[in-house]
């Protein structure tokens, strides 16, 4: 399907996934045609403009694949159907139907009939599976935990790794211990290794390595000696970061590694 400049596979699967073969989409549907076809302007506002501005922007594939290649967002797209307000509409559409029904034996069916709807619309009602990655994270940051992981003997591994993983990693697999802590990270938050004061790295051991997490190649001395005076079991490289002239003077041996990072155990003497 890659003739056509864009992945429709991963939208119908995304689709699919969202509405459940379709049958609540089909409800919701029939809501935004019932309420196009009221008088009331301030509910075809709030329902139906919406919908169709969203129809020909974020749930439009032929505008959204490149932005997404661009972004690497696309783990995260179908959090644009967050954006419907799918229940809400759903829930006064039947409203308005049992509320048209005279006779109380005509309510008590219908009543039957929507809560029947309700279970097939949704999934299944008597197994729930935790969803493993429940802060939607990045994918990049989930293989880099299970890398470690896999490398590891040790039930808490210490572990230096770049900023980006910093905020993340641990929201995945609380058992990985940063080597550096906290307040050495944010020193430089947000601030490109290009821009930092080289000089500044004379203070103290951890300013130097708050530098060196965001790329800075300070002395390979002062990161050995951390590594060695943490008890750090790996470092994983954020491949833009470092060259290979300076990962030979630090005192690591390569492992593993997944798109965009390198995983090196460390060696200790």
């Amino acid at each position: 399907m890659r003739e056509l400049g864009w992945n429709i596979e991963f939208y119908k699967t995304i689709f699919t996934n969202y509405w459940w073969y379709g049958l609540f989409f089909v409800i919701y549907l029939g809501g935004l045609l019932y309420i196009a076809r009221q008088k009331s302007y301030v509910m075809k506002q709030v329902f139906v403009a919406p919908f169709l501005i969203l129809l020909f922007t974020v749930f439009n594939p032929l505008l959204m694949e490149p932005i997404l290649e661009m972004t690497d967002w696309r783990d995260r797209y179908s959090r644009f159907f967050w954006m419907l307000p799918v229940e809400i509409l759903s829930a006064y559409l039947l409203a308005c139907l049992l509320e048209k029904q005279k006779r109380a034996q005509e309510r008590a069916a219908l009543g039957v009939f929507v809560v029947c709807l309700l279970f097939l619309c949704g999934g299944s009602a008597t197994k729930i599976e935790l969803d493993d990655n429940i802060y939607k994270l990045d994918g990049s940051v989930i293989e880099v935990a299970e890398m470690i992981e896999a490398a590891s003997d040790k039930e808490n591994p210490v572990v230096f790794y770049d900023e980006e993983l910093y905020y993340w990693i641990r929201q995945y697999d609380a058992s990985i211990i940063a080597a550096v802590n906290a307040g050495e990270m944010d020193k430089y938050l947000w601030i490109p290794g290009e821009s930092i004061d080289v000089d500044e790295r004379k203070e103290d051991e951890g300013t130097a390595l708050s530098m060196f997490v965001r790329g800075v190649e300070i002395e390979p001395e002062t990161v050995n000696h951390a590594m060695e005076s943490r008890n750090a079991d790996f470092f994983v490289r954020n491949t833009d970061f470092y060259s290979e002239e300076y990962l030979q003077q630090l005192n690591i041996v390569y492992v593993d590694e997944v798109d965009g990072y390198e995983l090196y155990r460390c060696v200790h003497n």
